[in-house]
């Protein structure tokens, strides 16, 4: 081993370039393997898993409250079963007369008999005694109550008149699980008192959050579809208007979950399996460029090495003693490369769970089983590495080494998929942020209202109003973006249709800048329709009424032409629209819409400053419509970072070893250059051979890499219903981009070998 160690050191640049490639995808790989470990073992710790279900419809996870309470009842294969609703990001709490926020959950009795989260404190037995019992966890309680024990301590849920819970346990954060861990957990009793349509007729449709069951062992849920089924559509409402099906999906499916996955009230969170193929794909990629330069360096110095080994043949060494030898000295590069890839990995990782919005540490997934995969991992990539190398210079005679004919050209692919892949991505993800929806999103703040009623606002608005970065302020109840409140109607006929109320003042419809289609001229104040209401109604567009069973019939204001409800790939709503004017001094809205101009964040930091001049007590919560698109897409955008750092480390490291592989390359061709310059090639001639000599494996890549990228962004972009098409010239970019990094990496050594002087070279030949 001491003669790799004093081969490593004559050539360094061979080393190094090594070294940096292994490392550096090692380190992706690790980081990889962690989130992808993490991912595949959601909820692995419920000790419930295998008997746990989601009974869901075909659209969304979302069911009404109650529903689980009457399965249980009505199916004896369930023995327990539970609602689980996210109820809100930021409520506000009273603790001893203070004001304070945090995220509200609510749950039924069984919780903690179904789903194994532990206690820092508390009884879980207490969480079944009453409705008024809540648990707080360890941050909250930590930040909140300090040192003082929050078990039988009273906080008030600032809804209405306020609804004290008693505090009867702190639980840890509920680590890899679906279900997302609120600051407070109320129990699931008082969601009928504050909204009252969470009843047992289940008006609120799919707002009563997830409906969760579990079975006894050995019973077969799935074996009672049909059945359940049938009495969903025989007792839930929602069922007679437009649902067709009935999912029971069991615990460990619903993470990966591709059809049917929005939670509207985003009680879980769900992983994208797209995205974990898509990674695993890169990293494996970027693993096999640096094996590929390995290869191709350790091939392209054999002739340099050939020496050594030949002495090692001719004094005794067998050629199964210098195949190990090559094999355990790419070993040990390996290995090398790996203790620098846990520390760089490790480093990255806060970088890395930023960009995937995901706790990942690769110190923090050390144990016996991993340390032993990563030994495995070791060997394995150190005998892959080292197996060409080591095939081919055991083939070699020592009298070739003697002579000096040995003469090694190795080759190398590029890859013009990833940067199709990226270009691709990129423009898809743009394409989808900068979609016309048919209404404003450009500088506009909606602020969430936790400040009253319109009467209790209206000194804040009017100095709102005379901020010189204000153009306008409107009143309204949510955007047309995630959706506002939801009102099924049931009509004459007997058919069913699901309404967006979208409702707000004049100066809402201006900001939002809906536009009109039709007015009726109705002198009332009444709804109108988009366009897309009309079709779900099955009227045409010049009837001024609806006929419903249960309100009579509603007069038709006008219409609005269509814009989009909810997010672009979402399908599309209808919408009762109603423009109340002038807002009610009573009316409580639910935001508040400010038209900005100038930088957005100094008008955010002003708008929050005289906010607080009025409620100084209260929470500001804002957010820019064109932020929220942006969210909206978050996988699609952390995706796309992700490619393109994907792309930028392949490509370097593509580089740095054609560039060294290059440098060895032209070392065995000076004296086949100096020859053909000595009878009579001229500089240009020679420069152009050897560029082109390895500018041919360029070619070779487009044969191979673009129907591939082809091929997979195509199937990519199949997953969107807007989406753009793959045109020529992205291609046509791949194709230069690649050519210019290969021509880039070659050129200056095929400079420098065409201008060496015959002379020179030959003397020392």
């Amino acid at each position: 081993m001491k003669s790799f160690f004093n081969f490593l050191k004559r050539n360094k640049l061979y080393a190094l370039i090594n070294l940096l490639g292994l490392t550096i995808s090692m380190a992706f790989v690790l980081l990889l393997a962690v989130y992808v470990q993490k991912q595949l073992s959601t909820d692995a710790f419920q000790e419930n898993a295998d008997r746990i279900f989601v009974i869901t419809n075909e659209e969304s996870l979302n069911m009404g409250y109650w529903l689980d309470k009457h399965l249980r009842n009505q199916f004896p294969e369930i023995e327990k079963s539970c609602a689980v609703c996210n109820y809100s990001f930021n409520e506000e709490f009273s603790i001893d007369g203070e004001t304070v926020y945090g995220s509200l959950t609510f749950a039924d009795s069984c919780f903690f008999e179904m789903f194994s989260y532990d206690l820092v404190k508390g009884s879980k037995a207490d969480w079944k005694i009453s409705g008024d019992r809540c648990m707080v966890s360890e941050a909250f309680a930590n930040a909140h109550f300090g040192d003082k024990d929050p078990i039988g301590r009273q906080i008030i849920l600032e809804r209405n008149d306020g609804y004290p819970m008693v505090v009867c346990g702190v639980f840890k954060d509920f680590g890899n699980s679906i279900i997302n861990a609120p600051d407070v957990l109320g129990h699931g009793n008082l969601m009928p008192i504050i909204n009252p349509a969470n009843n047992e007729r289940m008006s609120n449709g799919g707002g009563g959050g997830i409906c969760f069951v579990m079975t006894y062992p050995g019973a077969d849920l799935q074996a009672r579809h049909d059945d359940i089924l049938a009495w969903c559509e025989e007792n839930f409402w929602v069922y007679k208007q437009k649902y067709d099906e009935v999912r029971i999906i069991p615990l460990r499916e619903v993470y990966f979950l591709k059809e049917g996955a929005q939670d509207h009230t985003a009680t879980v969170s769900l992983g994208n399996r797209f995205f974990v193929n898509l990674l695993l794909a890169m990293c494996l990629m970027l693993l096999l460029f640096a094996i590929l330069n390995y290869v191709n360096l350790s091939t392209a110095l054999i002739g340099f090495r050939a020496r050594e080994m030949a002495t090692r043949r001719l004094v005794g060494a067998t050629k199964a003693g210098i195949f190990l030898k090559m094999i355990s000295e790419s070993t040990v590069l390996c290995a090398l490369a790996m203790g620098l890839a846990v520390l760089l990995a490790e480093a990255l990782a806060p970088a890395a769970s930023e960009l995937l919005h995901y706790d990942i540490s690769v110190f923090g997934a050390v144990n016996t089983v991993n340390v032993l995969i990563v030994i495995g991992f070791v060997l394995l990539l150190g005998f892959l590495a080292g197996l060409v190398p080591a095939l081919m210079i055991q083939k070699v005679q020592p009298i070739e080494i003697v002579r000096g004919s040995l003469r090694v050209k190795t080759k190398t692919v590029y890859g013009p998929v990833i940067i199709v892949a990226a270009l691709t991505i990129y423009l898809q993800t743009q394409y989808m942020i900068n979609y016309d929806l048919g209404y404003n999103t450009k500088d506009i703040l909606v602020m969430d209202n936790a400040y009253g009623t319109s009467g209790e606002m209206k000194a804040m608005l009017d100095a709102y109003r005379a901020e010189p970065m204000v153009e306008d302020v409107g009143q309204g109840d949510g955007t047309p973006l995630l959706g506002t409140n939801n009102w099924t109607m049931e009509l004459e006929n007997g058919n069913w249709v699901s309404f967006q109320q979208i409702q707000g003042d004049q100066h809402y419809f201006d900001i939002l800048g809906l536009r009109v289609k039709q007015d009726n001229h109705i002198p009332t104040k009444e709804y109108w329709l988009n366009e897309y209401a009309f079709k779900q109604i099955g009227i045409e567009e010049t009837a001024t009424e609806i006929h419903s069973a249960g309100n009579g019939t509603l007069l038709i204001g006008g219409i609005y032409y269509d814009f989009k409800i909810r997010p672009l790939e979402w399908d599309q709503s209808a919408a009762l629209i109603f423009n109340r004017g002038e807002n009610p001094d009573d009316d409580y809205p639910w935001n508040l819409l400010v038209k900005v101009t100038g930088d957005h964040k100094e008008a955010y930091d002003r708008l929050e400053q005289v906010t607080k001049e009025f409620f100084p007590d209260k929470m500001f919560q804002a957010y820019y419509l064109e932020d929220q698109i942006k969210d909206v897409f978050g996988n699609e955008s952390r995706t796309l970072r992700i490619v393109l750092i994907f792309t930028l480390l392949s490509m370097l490291v593509s580089a740095l070893g054609l560039f060294a592989m290059s440098s060895y390359y032209m070392q065995q061709e000076r004296r086949a250059v100096a020859v053909k310059k000595v009878f009579g090639a001229d500089y240009g001639g020679v420069l152009r051979e050897l560029v082109l000599s390895f500018m041919k494996l360029v070619g070779i890549a487009f044969v191979v890499g673009i129907p591939m990228a082809w091929l997979v962004m195509r199937r990519w972009l199949e997953d969107y219903t807007h989406r753009i098409s793959l045109s020529w010239w992205i291609f046509a970019l791949a194709v230069l981009a690649v050519v210019l990094m290969a021509f880039l990496s070659v050129i200056w050594q095929s400079i420098k070998t065409a201008r060496a002087n015959p002379a020179t070279v030959l003397k020392k030949e």
